[in-house]
């Protein structure tokens, strides 16, 4: 990503919240559900995630289906709140974007990330893309019953349980300065279940 001298990180956030919600809309055949760039209160995350919950079953998405995308969504943006990164300005920035089709919805979650921690986030998210259902399952139970988590160990768990619910996981990092990146998460929720 070219850097442009003047060019604050929260409006090159901005910037990048505006082309994923335009990439979004472009599908003429896609709804926005639900559009947040900002920071993430603990309020704001239990209102979106009960919101879109309530706003699935009023459209008839099946139960499976909505279980799926609140609990995504609950994890999802509790990571942005506990493990997401800030700008130079101490703002713990980040955005949701859901759209949505007939066959399936499309989340975005991005949240500001170090640098150092990107090849190790690429690794471990190509590595569970790669494992099937049933080695997915004994990590995640793995997980929770030895209780070992690292720093990132709630990160992670979120990541496994996430794909579990849904396919492989999309992702890319924008470089925002030499310090920090723009972790963007992409995930696909069939609603042919």
């Amino acid at each position: 990503m070219k850097k442009v001298k003047g060019v604050t990180v929260a409006t090159t956030i901005r910037d990048l919240f505006q082309d994923q919600h335009d990439a979004l809309v472009s599908d003429t055949s896609r709804t926005i559900l639900a559009s947040h760039y900002g920071t993430f209160s603990q309020e704001l995350v239990g209102s979106l995630s009960k919101s879109i919950e309530e706003h699935l079953t009023s459209i008839g998405d099946h139960k499976v289906v909505v279980d799926c995308m609140f609990s995504i969504l609950l994890e999802g943006l509790q990571n942005i709140r506990i493990h997401g990164g800030r700008d130079n300005h101490g703002n713990q920035l980040g955005y949701l974007l859901i759209g949505s089709a007939d066959e399936d919805h499309k989340i975005i979650l991005a949240n500001i990330m170090d640098a150092s921690d990107a090849k190790k986030a690429r690794t471990y998210l190509n590595e569970i893309n790669n494992y099937s259902d049933e080695t997915l399952e004994e990590m995640y139970t793995a997980a929770l019953s030895n209780e070992f988590f690292s720093q990132n160990g709630g990160a992670s768990l979120a990541f496994i349980n996430t794909r579990i619910k849904s396919n492989k996981l999309g992702y890319q990092f924008n470089d925002l300065n030499e310090e920090i990146v723009l972790f963007s998460l992409k995930i696909t929720l069939s609603r042919l279940q």
